[in-house]
């Protein structure tokens, strides 16, 4: 077995620090071409969230039965929270600004109308909601790809939840319709319970009449009873009539035999008045007697003076005899005159009293036997009030039942009535909230339904196919490739023009400019046989050519610089380095905000990136301000290359030992 030591091809890379090293780069390169660009592109569409996109919402709202819709804005809260991709809101003008510039990877617009066409499905112009999106090829043809990808996703969520909320207004006729049968179901109820309560009301209202009607019957008993009461009475009072007759006879018999009282009464009448003529003539002669009496007294009172006791005696006697005085005489006459008065009208009234007494007393037989009639019939009578009294109270409880009844009645028909309008009132409204579709407006819904929301592209710089969005990357590889082949031929400093006391910038230039021819060469065949065998469509060409120039020479002024600094070897392993960098972190494929951090942070140092942003303005975009400074820096980096090989060509203006005989090669 061969010794890996001795005698084989690997013992000259033993010695020196140099060939290790160069056995490490061996290692490597694979690792840089398989490693690192895995790395970059492990999982781009893990960070879509990392892409800047512009997000304008100008929806204006809409109102759907009283309530308030702005889709719009929910949409937008949804997307910002939703962090799929790095939503910047912001307004139309810088939107657009920002899409052509290459500030935003795309741009989505929710429209003024978006709320008013969701909610339209169910109103009279069923129209599609939709989303317009403006995208631009020339700053990442990927990353339209991802974008129309992401877009798609949030369409479908989107038109999910629009889908339900036109179905949900489309329905909403047939729910309120559904809400109108309830109604209607309802009414039904009611009016079956009122048609119950009515049907038990005009029971009650024919118990009330066979109420009423029994009571009309004992009414009518009571009424015949107090009828025969009456008649009762009626001969009662005839038997009092007629007892009435035999004591005004009676009366006449009485008045008949009054005549002995009525003639005692008259003398009784007679001697008062003889009496009082009597009176009034002693009244005449009283003061005569008063004279008399007053000189018997003075005589004797002389006489008693003189001590005739007899006189004395009789003064006394005299003075105690109370003799009436005028006054009381004329009083006595008064009374007397009165009494006359009374004894005549007294005379009188016997005789009449005996005659009324007499009949009186022959008729009281009939009276006490027409009263004794009387009586009967009036218990009688009674009776029959009594049976009245019994059947009113009854047809009066009876009329109170059939009063009852017939609230009854009148309520279950109003219930009825309400029943029927709430019914009628459903139906209608039902009938109401159901679209009435022409068949236009049937299509028109029906569109709505399918496609509630739509996604409106616009690009304003559109790739014409994959190869184009693909060419800005492979396109400026090729070149750097094409110059990593162009130096393994040439020498990036010339042996001869080192030898010579030229300057550092005439070798540099001597060396590059071969380079630069070849470059060229490069250039215009690669553009003919892609614009031409593969029909790749360049929007300006001339500038197009011009702009790949430059981009070959910086290119090999910098490949020139890595081999005239590092040597021939180390400097083509850094170029192939340099490649896979670039490669890597240029956004010609997956946009750098999806790569690591690594990426993004060289991205904007390595001149591939420029190369890149420039050719997609001159082939799918127009030439903006990103084309100037991918022009600008190329050229600085093409300068500083020569400048830097131009300082190394004059230091390696001294031979060495090393230079004569390298330790490695390539």
């Amino acid at each position: 077995m061969l010794s890996l030591t001795s005698g084989t091809e690997l013992r000259r890379f033993g010695r020196g620090r140099l060939p290790r090293l160069a056995v490490a780069a061996m290692l490597l390169v694979p690792l840089l071409y398989g490693a690192l660009y895995l790395w970059a592109f492990w999982d781009p569409t893990g960070h879509l969230d990392a892409m800047p996109v512009a997000l304008v919402n100008a929806d204006a709202g809409a109102d759907r039965d009283g309530a308030r819709v702005t889709a719009g804005q929910d949409l937008t809260d949804e997307l910002v929270d939703g962090a799929a991709l790095d939503w910047v809101v912001t307004d139309a003008t810088d939107a657009a600004a920002g899409v052509r510039d290459g500030d935003y990877y795309f741009a989505v617009t929710i429209p003024a109308d978006f709320s008013a066409d969701l909610v339209s499905a169910g109103g009279e112009t069923p129209t599609a909601a939709q989303i317009d999106v403006t995208y631009n090829d020339a700053t990442s043809f990927i990353g339209t790809t991802l974008g129309r990808s992401a877009m798609d996703h949030v369409r479908d969520g989107v038109a999910a939840t629009a889908g339900e909320q036109a179905v949900d207004q489309v329905l909403v006729g047939l729910g309120s319709a559904r809400d109108g049968m309830v109604q209607a179901a309802d009414g039904a109820v009611s009016l079956h319970d009122a048609s119950q309560q009515l049907g038990e009301g005009a029971q009650r209202v024919a118990d009330g009449a066979i109420d009423a009607e029994d009571g009309a019957a004992r009414l009518a008993a009571g009424a015949s009873t107090l009828d025969g009461g009456v008649r009762d009475v009626a001969a009662g009072a005839d038997r009092l009539s007629s007892g009435a007759t035999q004591l005004s006879a009676g009366a006449r018999s009485a008045a008949d035999a009054s005549g002995p009282l009525a003639s005692g009464a008259q003398s009784v009448a007679d001697g008062v008045h003889a009496a009082t003529q009597q009176v009034d003539a002693l009244t005449g002669r009283l003061p005569a007697l008063t004279d008399g009496l007053t000189q018997v007294s003075a005589y004797l009172s002389a006489r008693a003076a003189a001590g005739d006791p007899d006189a004395a005696a009789l003064l006394a006697g005299l003075a105690g005899a109370d003799l009436p005085d005028a006054a009381t005489l004329s009083a006595m006459t008064e009374q007397l005159h009165a009494l006359d008065s009374g004894a005549a009208q007294a005379a009188a009234g016997a005789q009449t009293l005996s005659t009324g007494l007499g009949t009186l007393a022959d008729s009281s037989v009939s009276v006490a036997s027409g009263a004794s009639d009387l009586a009967s019939g009036a218990r009688q009578a009674a009776a029959g009030a009594d049976t009245l009294a019994t059947g009113s109270a009854a047809l009066a409880s009876g009329t109170v039942t059939l009063a009852d009844g017939a609230t009854q009645v009148a309520d279950g028909t109003g219930r009825l009535g309400d029943g029927a309008q709430q019914l009628a009132d459903g139906l209608s409204d039902g009938a109401t909230q159901i679209p009435d579709d022409s068949a236009a407006q049937r299509t028109a819904r029906a569109g709505a339904l399918s496609t509630p929301v739509a996604i409106d592209d616009e690009d304003v710089a559109p790739a014409a196919s994959l190869g184009e969005g693909f060419a800005p990357l492979f396109i400026p590889l090729a070149l750097f490739v094409g110059g990593l082949i162009t130096w393994l031929l040439l020498r990036p400093l010339p042996t001869r023009a080192l030898a010579t006391p030229a300057s550092g910038w005439r070798v540099a230039l001597a060396g590059y400019l071969p380079s630069l021819v070849i470059g060229a060469g490069q250039v215009v065949l690669l553009l003919g046989v892609v614009g031409l065998g593969l029909g790749l469509h360049i929007g300006h060409p001339v500038g197009t050519v011009a702009f790949l120039l430059l981009v070959a020479a910086c290119f090999l002024a910098l490949q020139q610089m890595l081999l005239s600094v590092l040597g021939s070897a180390a400097g083509k392993v850094a170029t192939i380095a340099l490649l896979m960098l670039q490669i890597t972190s240029a956004s010609g494929t997956y946009p750098v905000e999806t790569t690591p951090a690594f990426f993004q942070a060289i991205h904007h140092v390595l001149p591939m990136t420029y190369a890149v942003g420039g050719l997609r303005s001159l082939i799918t975009g127009a030439p903006d301000a990103r084309l100037w400074t991918a022009v600008v820096y190329l050229v600085a980096v093409a300068f500083a290359s020569l400048a830097v090989t131009a300082w190394k060509a004059g230091r390696l203006r001294t031979w060495t030992v090393a230079r004569l005989h390298p330790a490695l090669s390539i």
